[in-house]
């Protein structure tokens, strides 16, 4: 299965210039995926979604992507094709919809990088749950959390948490947050993880904070039967 926090070092549409104009993180665990970007420039949301991850081929890497929520309201699944470049990064290539070129359909290549787990957090899932209509993820892997809600009417909250070391001391500290939508907070909790994260298995029902949510996916770095997929995103 796979276990991947990654983050994206450039972007390149058609013949244009590669470039990077976010902060993108991407958690990946099992079949499950949530990806943030955020606007570098005013620090909005470029894309914010969730949702599963398959596998279409192996041999080149084959991907697509399941929107369950998006915050641009981009259901379409989109797909993308992978290679490993020699320094170690990972180049994805497709057509999807470009904002900037009036959503045409359009070439991109994109560049990946994988982060390491920080502060011994090396136990990865994601969580979703449903309220009142809403559907909500959390994730949390290598010392990044992350929490997206979207209601019916397709508004999106999301908030991003890093853990720290303050005086010896890890605590999570916000990182960003947009929305009005209640999401659930590390920090807030006071906790490093979760209650009872250790007993967790994959398609249980848990409590997190004061809502209860399944457990879609659930690995651990260096797990002997978690089988590594270079799939840059993912």
């Amino acid at each position: 299965m796979t276990l991947r926090l990654s983050t994206r070092i450039s972007i390149r549409w058609a013949n244009d210039a590669p470039s990077e104009p976010t902060n993108t993180v991407v958690l990946s665990v099992g079949d499950y995926f949530m990806d943030l970007r955020i606007t570098k420039a005013d620090r909005t949301i470029d894309w914010a979604f969730a949702g599963t991850r398959e596998i279409l081929s192996r041999d080149p890497l084959h991907c697509r992507w399941n929107h369950i929520i998006d915050s641009r309201l981009s259901f379409d699944p989109d797909e993308g094709k992978f290679q490993a470049l020699p320094n170690g990064d990972d180049l994805e290539t497709g057509s999807m919809p470009c904002v900037e070129k009036g959503n045409k359909v359009t070439p991109y290549e994109e560049v990946w990088r994988e982060l390491q787990p920080n502060h011994g957090m090396n136990c990865g899932w994601i969580l979703q749950g449903k309220f009142g209509g809403d559907d909500v993820f959390l994730g949390q892997y290598g010392g990044i959390y992350l929490a997206m809600r979207q209601n019916k009417q397709g508004v999106f909250s999301v908030l991003k948490e890093e853990l720290t070391n303050v005086q010896g001391r890890l605590q999570w500290k916000k990182a960003y947050q947009s929305g009005e939508l209640k999401l659930p907070s590390l920090s807030s909790m006071g906790v490093v993880s979760p209650p009872e994260e250790e007993r967790w298995r994959v398609g249980d029902k848990v409590v997190f904070g004061d809502m209860a949510y399944y457990v879609r996916a659930l690995e651990t770095h260096g797990q002997k039967d978690a089988v590594k997929t270079r799939s840059s995103r993912l």
